[in-house]
């Protein structure tokens, strides 16, 4: 055998591996794209699901405020979540239910750090039930006590949630002017809602909320 035979079988050898190394790649680049668009496929069916989890889950919380509305005659219920869960440093109300014509707190309580109200955010944090039937008197917290007195509030009742045994917001139940119900009553309402709120409670996430 010859030299030139020699080259030439060698090119045609080279020339079959490139081809099959080529066959190879399509056939691995096309098996990494269907990976891909399955893995994608099934990122948006979770998300899907998940959003529509979101809506359903809101939609319950939603009427729990409205009931505890109907069932304490109170003029305001909204629910006060900590963020980022983890390592909470801010105040945000997304849930708020209202008589007509009574104004909202949740314009005035969004991303206000706990700092700012440590006290009060303290206390939220550590009691399952407060009620203060005489703000002015009764709230130690200024800034607390500002919001509260602004925004016409007179009396309120609170009831912490809990998710496997961490915090995870506050039932805000206020009345502009005397509470229509006994604060055993309030509590009763207020611990009935939260069970049935605190473990699908969506967390509260910044513009927008999905």
């Amino acid at each position: 055998m010859n030299a030139e035979m020699v080259t030439a079988i060698g090119a045609a050898i080279v020339s079959i591996i490139t081809l099959v190394l080529n066959q190879y790649n399509k056939m691995t680049q096309k098996y990494r794209e269907k990976m891909n668009e399955a893995k994608l496929e099934r990122y948006k069916q979770e998300t899907e699901r998940l959003s529509f989890k979101r809506s359903e889950n809101s939609a319950k919380v939603f009427g729990e405020l409205w009931k505890i509305l109907y069932e304490t005659k109170a003029d305001r219920v909204y629910i006060v979540q900590p963020h980022p869960l983890g390592n909470a440093a801010f105040l945000s109300v997304y849930f708020e239910v209202k008589r007509k014509g009574a104004s909202g707190m949740k314009e005035n309580i969004q991303r206000l750090p706990m700092s700012e109200m440590a006290v009060f955010s303290k206390g939220l944090a550590e009691n399952l039930f407060l009620c203060f039937t005489d703000i002015d008197t009764q709230v130690k917290d200024k800034m607390a006590k500002s919001l509260f007195t602004t925004n016409g509030c007179s009396a309120v009742a609170i009831k912490r949630l809990n998710s496997a045994s961490d915090w995870v917001g506050n039932i805000f139940c206020e009345f502009t002017d005397k509470m229509e119900v006994s604060e055993e009553q309030a509590h009763k309402v207020l611990h009935d809602a939260a069970v049935n709120i605190q473990y699908i409670l969506p967390e509260y996430r910044e513009n927008p909320y999905k």
